[in-house]
Order: C-alpha cells, then sequence, then structure tokens
C-alpha cells in the first residue's frame, strides 16, 4: 500500500514537472498579433492568423477557423494544433513577417514552394 502511494507520488511529480517545463519557452509577446496571409492560399483565398500572448491562436480560411497553441522556442514558432499537426514557423523582420513550412516535416528554413508567408496587421494578441 505504502509503495503504491510512493508510485502514485512520482507520478504525479514527474506530470508536474513535465506541464512546469512545457510551460517554459521564449517570450512569446514580441510575436503576438494579428498576420494576414500574402497571398491566397492554394490561389483561392487569404489566411488570417491571430496569435494570443496567452499561447493560443486562431488561423482563419475561407470561414473555417482552427484554434490551436503556439509556443516559441530557438526563435522559431511552433503552432500544435488540436488533431496533432505541427508547423514551424520562422519569424523575420522582428516578428513582422512569418513564413510557415506547410510541408509538415521540419526543415531548417522555408522550402521554396512549401512556404506560406505573412504579414503582420495588427501587434498584441
Amino acid at each position: 500500500m505504502k509503495k503504491d502511494i510512493l508510485k502514485l507520488g512520482a507520478v504525479l511529480g514527474l506530470i508536474l514537472v513535465g506541464l512546469v517545463l512545457g510551460g517554459c519557452g521564449e517570450s512569446r509577446s514580441q510575436f503576438a498579433g494579428t498576420y494576414k496571409s500574402v497571398e491566397p492560399f492554394g490561389g483561392k483565398d487569404y489566411i488570417d492568423l491571430d496569435l494570443q500572448e496567452n499561447g493560443k491562436g486562431i488561423w482563419i480560411l475561407a470561414g473555417k477557423t482552427v484554434e490551436f497553441t503556439w509556443v516559441v522556442n530557438a526563435g522559431k514558432i511552433f503552432i500544435y494544433t488540436k488533431p496533432g499537426a505541427i508547423l514551424v514557423v520562422t519569424p523575420t523582420e522582428g516578428g513582422k513577417i512569418l513564413s510557415a513550412d506547410m510541408t509538415g516535416d521540419w526543415h531548417p528554413g522555408c522550402p521554396p514552394g512549401s512556404c506560406l508567408t505573412f504579414k503582420r496587421v495588427k501587434d498584441g494578441g
């Protein structure tokens, strides 16, 4: 019985450490704001992207909304969608321009033809 309680305490402690470390990362404030895709996605419609300072965000395309969470790590923005997709976004010009790698793989930069560029239209989040 005592071993079970110790095991449970250890597991809960590890979960707590994981949650604390998962919340760590670089400051989001310089990237928080509203962005719009520079070109229509798939030649159809522009994408609105809202990065909130609390780490939540919204992606709007053709009236459809996708909610996600985001963190900053190693100078890159990582967008995590609920279905499990991860987008790696490279900020430039102090966060005024974002380049999203749409391949689904990680690359040191954004591969030509697979990059979606966003421009900031409003600061804050």
